[in-house]
């Protein structure tokens, strides 16, 4: 309450630096004001940001709306938003569900007769894509490596838009090991048009395939024509 979390400041989306919510100050006289006025509110709703791995996060965000039912006499509806984080790589520690359960439970416990909700969104469907693109140029300026792809931010947007990582592998070359460090950029005219900075790559050739791990959300929703390149083709794998 009051401050945003998440891994970048275009996904805080609560506190005084975003356009989204009121101020916790404002709660009691805008509960005033809606009696005034015969507004009868069934629901209190915060979300404070995506990526978030912490758990007390969503803690926080229901004692908080808990505490202002009172202000709210109708109100029967608590929704703690989203913006559940996911493991990014293998090794990475993810999200403790468990622990995240708990909590939430215990405050139902402690709220009779009010429905606890939650928009998991990304958490349950980055994981259901990926991008895959071929390798079109390679070069070096000076030290720094580049590795050009096929597509770029018209396919995905999140790195450039918002730092957002995402784990890139050499599907050619899966076995082989790492020879130095690279960007991923694509062929956009603009300079924040990369997919992944500093990325430990091996030894990659015109032709070979990479895949962009991660991209079942907001993918292919935030793609675009953009440099009229017409964003990746999109295709659904049964199983």
């Amino acid at each position: 309450p009051g401050h945003g979390s998440g891994h970048h400041r275009y996904v805080r989306t609560a506190g005084a630096h975003s356009k989204f919510g009121i101020p916790p100050a404002d709660v009691e006289p805008i509960a005033k004001w809606c009696q005034t006025h015969h507004i009868r509110v069934i629901g209190l709703h915060a979300h404070s940001g995506s990526g978030i791995l912490d758990h007390n996060n969503w803690t926080r965000i229901a004692d908080y709306l808990g505490s202002c039912l009172p202000f709210f006499a109708d109100a029967h509806i608590i929704n703690v938003g989203g913006g559940l984080g996911i493991r990014e790589n293998p090794g990475d520690l993810g999200l403790d569900l468990p622990a995240l359960n708990t909590a939430l439970n215990e405050f139902k416990n402690t709220h009779a007769g009010i429905e606890l909700w939650m928009e998991p969104g990304r958490f349950l469907v980055a994981h259901c894509g990926v991008l895959m693109a071929k390798v079109t140029q390679t070069k070096w300026k000076g030290k720094q490596g580049y590795i050009g792809i096929e597509t770029g931010m018209n396919s995905l947007i999140r790195p450039a838009l918002y730092g957002a990582w995402h784990n890139i592998v050499n599907l050619t070359r899966l076995n082989e090991h790492t020879e130095y460090t690279a960007n991923i950029v694509g062929p956009m005219c603009e300079s924040g048009d990369v997919l992944g900075i500093d990325r430990k790559m091996p030894k990659t050739q015109v032709g070979d395939l990479l895949l962009i791990a991660n991209t079942g959300a907001y993918g292919a929703v935030m793609a675009s024509e953009y440099n009229l390149r017409k964003p990746a083709q999109e295709l659904t794998l049964n199983s």
